[in-house]
């Protein structure tokens, strides 16, 4: 989830809804959310992208594309892409 202040953004993460910091970096926090991992990045604002892990990038690549899917961004190991609704979605293949 892209936010505008990382500082402002982690205390409400850690001090209001209490979730435990398992790692951070440069504009990032990422936070344990219990059934799902939370990752804030600082910049341009935007609401959070629901994430799935595949084994083969480049035939999900294809099968989305064959269903008409809109590619949102290409990565390394990650493909964005939206749903008939306009949501988000990661594609990530591990290491």
């Amino acid at each position: 989830m892209g936010v505008e202040n990382l500082g402002k953004s982690s205390k409400f993460y850690e001090e209001t809804l209490g979730l435990r910091l398992v790692d951070t970096g440069p504009g990032r926090a990422v936070y344990d959310a219990r059934h799902l991992t939370l990752y804030i990045i600082e910049g341009e604002p935007h609401p959070p992208v629901l994430s799935l892990t595949i084994e083969n990038l480049r035939a999900a690549k294809q099968r989305r594309l064959e269903r008409g899917c809109d590619i949102v961004d290409e990565r390394e190991r990650s493909l964005y892409f939206r749903d008939p609704a306009g949501v988000v979605f990661d594609a990530t293949q591990p290491a």
